[in-house]
């Protein structure tokens, strides 16, 4: 009988035990999730302060855009676009504790950023009318408009000119370049680009060599092409190419509407594509007389190469690298051009 009693009394405290085992369990757990969502809030309002600031930074940047010099824009738009790419691959970071809603709200904002960032530079940055060979007349055109919206109402004043229409004349002044070429060996005098914008556009199956210091070069619808450049003092600007090397050496490097492309590359800042596959980068590797030279009149520090920090803006995977580019294998790659230029 005390046996059964003493069993019966053991059950009932192993249930009491057990019971109070769970509610302790239970209710560090409750605990554990208030923690959990007070810390999911805490980030939210982290990165909302966060992101905030470094979109109203950029915005202050693409206001700023207004005020600079036509030589200052091309810098400061790809400095835009990077610090827009960053921003990306920080709401990508941080998809993991935002609600989805949230996610497209901060996706939109940085669309229109880009947006305003594109639109803007189109207006400020003009863009190089190709057919070189009658460069001087558009000149004359451009100036003969000029002349007419000053001289042909006679109500027009000197500050009502188009701005764009001026700095259209501006560039054209300071450009120089090749277009429409077929199977073509080409080249510029150190002479023909300093401080110049150059300009490559509609080449096919041709060898460009550009030895000395540019201060843009600017390629669009390159096909079966080498490029061989040294050093520009600001930043290269390539789209639609396809099937080309370029050996090139800049500030900082915009790609776009590319593939199967070979760049040797020496950039101090970062590389920009968009829209882009199968680009394959190699350390910069030209050698010429007094490229030394030009590199210090660049500005360039020869030191300084990153070239495997290429942003893609099509890919926004923080912990995997875009399958957009890859380094080229070292068996693959050409170690002396003399013959190739």
């Amino acid at each position: 009988m005390m046996d059964a009693l003493q069993e019966k009394c053991d059950r009932k405290i192993e249930m009491l035990t057990k019971r109070h085992l769970e509610r302790k369990l239970d209710l560090q757990k409750e605990q554990e999730n208030r923690k959990l969502a007070n810390a999911d809030n805490e980030r939210i309002d982290y990165f909302e302060t966060v992101f905030n600031e470094k979109k109203q930074f950029i915005e202050d940047a693409i206001n700023e855009a207004h005020n600079l010099d036509i030589d200052k824009l091309a810098l400061h738009f790809n400095n835009i676009s990077r610090d827009i790419l960053i921003l990306q691959k920080y709401l990508a970071a941080s998809n993991i504790f935002l609600r989805g809603y949230d996610i497209k709200v901060y996706q939109q904002a940085l669309q229109n950023l880009t947006n305003q960032a594109r639109d803007l530079e189109d207006q400020l940055l003009p863009k190089k009318k190709f057919g070189f060979k009658n460069k001087k007349s558009k000149k004359a055109n451009i100036e003969n408009s000029i002349n007419c919206l000053i001289n042909g109402k006679g109500n027009k004043k000197l500050d009502e000119v188009d701005t764009c229409m001026i700095a259209k004349v501006n560039y054209l002044a300071n450009s120089n370049g090749f277009s429409e070429r077929i199977n073509t060996n080409l080249a510029l005098s150190k002479s023909e680009m300093l401080k110049k914008d150059i300009v490559l556009s509609k080449l096919s199956n041709c060898r460009v060599k550009l030895f000395g210091t540019p201060s843009t070069l600017h390629m669009n619808f390159l096909r079966d092409c080498f490029v061989f450049c040294g050093p520009v003092s600001t930043s290269i600007f390539a789209e639609n190419c396809e099937n080309c090397t370029f050996v090139i050496a800049c500030q900082q490097l915009r790609l776009h509407s590319s593939k199967n492309v070979n760049i040797y590359l020496h950039v101090t800042s970062r590389a920009i594509m968009e829209d882009c596959n199968r680009i394959f980068i190699a350390p910069y590797n030209l050698e010429y007389d007094n490229i030394e030279e030009d590199f210090k009149e660049s500005g360039l520090d020869r030191r300084i190469n990153n070239w495997t920090s290429i942003d893609d803006f099509n890919w926004l995977k923080v912990d995997k690298k875009s399958p957009n580019w890859d380094v080229l294998e070292d068996a693959e790659r050409i170690v002396e051009w003399s013959n190739f230029h």
